[in-house]
């Protein structure tokens, strides 16, 4: 019998395009399973970083089920059952406060000893996430929280941590096929969370932005997760146009919000992907809608511009981002940043 590897594993899961933070997760699940050199590179790293060895015989799970029914990604365990290791890992999803509070919760209720819960995201997103892991166990100077509770004798440890410093520590496993099957691990999450977004090279292939959707959606994320500054991420989301550049098409808007003040959604702005109105190749627009808070002024300093081009459709402001030829991916979306923040300075100049 052939033995499985860790793409075979990964095919049940189903489609890479809508499942990327399951594929991730189920390949470190695969991964742990397996190789005992994983195990223990990961047991060195919760030691750098907690001071606690968790040794390499735990048993692995993948969305193991709680008492309160809530399922973290991934859980170490004891031979006799009991939880030594919580992983949240996310890639583009909101990571909650109520979700780490629940699983240190389940922590310190089944583990008498000392446990640890680690929060793995993008490098992008440690930031977001520290802030998030304050508002559910108050502020840390070292970036490890320290959680105990009256009820229980158990101490649990947080810490959040990159994809990429896990994929480093793991590194340090032996063995040729298992180096191989991490870099396999490796490349996927990077295609999975727009890393390796190709050059737009002609017109042309923009105008069949569909054909490369879901790297024109990534360019959209990344965007607009960066210019999220001043409150927490919101979601994507879509919406249905009532204007359609093409008859047979139901036009649809998959965009997400920024607010310029403090999260006050009436002041808000969005950037999306949609088919781009007549005379435009671009399928990525910023909107102004006009329930916007300060939507009067803001429609004054875009009319009175003379450097933006806009598109007044449905009473709302359109504002086409030009996507960048022939550069790489970062740069591609470092650029439409900045054709974003010249539309806020002029949108939001006398603020």
């Amino acid at each position: 019998m052939m033995t499985p590897t860790l793409l075979g594993y990964l095919a049940k899961f189903g489609s890479f395009s809508n499942q990327s933070e399951l594929l991730c997760t189920q390949g470190l699940t695969y991964l742990f399973q397996t190789y005992k050199v994983a195990r223990s590179a990961l047991a060195d790293e919760v030691d750098t970083r907690t001071g606690i060895r968790i040794g390499d015989s735990l048993t692995w799970l993948a969305e193991a089920q709680q008492a309160d029914e809530a399922r973290p990604d991934l859980e170490a365990r004891t031979a006799d059952g009991v939880p030594v290791v919580k992983v949240e890992a996310k890639l583009g999803a909101e990571l909650g406060t109520d979700q780490l509070q629940s699983y240190v919760a389940d922590l310190l209720e089944r583990n008498s000893g000392e446990s640890v819960m680690l929060v793995l995201v993008p490098k992008g997103r440690t930031a977001e996430s520290a802030q998030v892991a304050i508002t559910a166990f108050g502020p840390s100077e070292s970036g490890l929280w320290q959680v105990t509770d009256a009820c229980f004798t158990g101490t649990a440890f947080i810490s959040v941590m990159s994809w990429d410093e896990l994929f480093t520590s793991l590194r340090a496993g032996k063995g040729e096929r298992f180096l191989l099957e991490l870099e396999q691990l490796q490349t996927m999450y990077h295609v999975l969370i727009g890393d390796f977004i190709a050059p737009v090279t002609s017109n042309e292939e923009v105008l069949r932005w569909r054909e490369r959707e879901t790297d024109f959606l990534n360019v959209v994320d990344q965007v607009t997760r960066r210019l999220t500054t001043k409150h927490q991420l919101y979601p994507m989301g879509s919406e249905r146009l009532k204007e359609t550049s093409q008859e047979s098409v139901t036009e649809i808007y998959r965009r997400r919000y920024v607010s310029s003040f403090d999260g006050d959604l009436e002041s808000s702005f969005c950037i999306g992907l949609r088919d781009p109105f007549a005379g435009y190749e671009t399928p990525i627009w910023m909107r102004f809608h006009w329930n916007t808070g300060k939507f009067g002024n803001i429609r004054q300093r875009i009319e009175a511009s003379t450097t933006l081009e806009w598109i007044d459709s449905s009473g709302h402001i359109w504002i086409p981002l030009e996507v960048p030829r022939e550069v790489p991916g970062e740069q591609m979306i470092q650029d439409i940043i900045e054709q974003a923040e010249q539309v806020l300075f002029v949108a939001y100049q006398a603020e």
